[in-house]
């Protein structure tokens, strides 16, 4: 059980990183300072520097709560699935339902891969999205819908295919066509690995 002190700490913390995603999502990481973040928190900046010793702190730790919260939305799209198949289906249809959201498009796609560098975007965005695709490549396993692959290999090359189609639907959200090609593509990728 946390401590009150460690309750106000965590309420305070979140306050910042809520202010901080509204702010980036709606004036960009770059127009945005952190008197601005400290303010829109209802904090001073010396109460903010207290949580985080600077802005990019914050960005990495907005992308951060944005991936546990696409990843808690994944796991729930797909959890009435009757199949792994299905669980694909509905897991990719949620992910991409997610990249048309402004804050997800903004922050996820364009503004934190150039604040904290492609390297260490993708280490945080693999931290939340490996366990899942290992998980639903062995589901796919056990009902014989891939063959004998190494998981972790098919793991990687699939989240490559899907953050780039992830960012091809955030960057041209109103292409309907464009979607339904990169979920029938990813879909066939995964096809074609089934054991023949």
């Amino acid at each position: 059980m946390k401590s009150l002190r460690e309750e106000h700490a965590q309420a305070t913390r979140d306050a910042i990183l809520s202010a901080a995603r509204k702010l980036f999502t709606s004036r960009s990481y770059d127009a945005s300072s952190v008197d601005e973040i400290a303010a829109a928190a209802r904090l001073t900046s010396g109460a903010l520097y207290h949580h985080f010793r600077n802005k990019r702190e914050i960005m990495r730790a907005v992308f951060e709560a944005l991936e546990a919260e696409l990843k808690e939305r994944v796991i729930a799209a797909a959890r009435g699935a009757r199949n792994a198949s299905e669980a694909m289906r509905l897991t990719l249809r949620a992910l991409f339902d997610a990249c048309l959201e402004d804050d997800i498009r903004s922050i996820v796609f364009e503004q934190a891969p150039r604040v904290l560098g492609w390297e260490e975007w993708r280490e945080i965005d693999a931290e939340y999205a490996t366990g899942l695709m290992l998980d639903l490549l062995s589901r796919l396993r056990k009902e014989r819908k891939i063959g004998t692959y190494d998981d972790n290999v098919v793991a990687v090359l699939f989240l490559a295919a899907l953050t780039e189609a992830g960012l091809r639907i955030a960057m041209n959200r109103n292409d309907a066509h464009l979607r339904r090609h990169c979920e029938k593509t990813l879909e066939a990728f995964l096809r074609g690995l089934e054991d023949r």
